[in-house]
């Protein structure tokens, strides 16, 4: 399997955040631990660190971003993660449908993707 840096959690905090001290990074190491050990808890993390980077990539990319601490980003996910407000598989307002839709063109695209699945 080829590697993929936007898979690599620890990859994307490290670019999210500033420099990370001793303790932040045995914090990391827990939170990769915790990860191994609960699958649930893996698929949730990375989704809700995967939403984050989304978020600031534009930032990122123009280099306007201001990395914060890995404490304050770990504490902020960990409580978005118990109160279900993590910003888990944030998508663009553009990729977002709505299905209640009717209209000739969005039956016609419809009618297209059925016969492209038949096949």
């Amino acid at each position: 399997m080829e590697y993929s840096r936007f898979d690599d959690v620890a990859a994307l905090l490290i670019e999210l955040c500033k420099p990370m001290n001793d303790k932040e990074l045995v914090d990391l190491m827990n939170v990769k631990i915790s990860m191994m050990q609960n699958k649930d808890f893996e698929k949730h993390y990375t989704a809700a660190v995967k939403g984050l980077y989304v978020k600031h990539f534009q930032e990122l990319k123009n280099k306007t971003y201001q990395p914060q601490n890995f404490s304050v980003v770990n504490s902020n996910l960990i409580t978005g993660l118990k109160n279900k407000t993590a910003e888990i598989g944030l998508l663009p307002a553009y990729t977002k449908t709505d299905n209640t839709l009717d209209s000739p063109a969005i039956a016609g695209l419809r009618a297209k993707i059925a016969k492209l699945r038949a096949k």
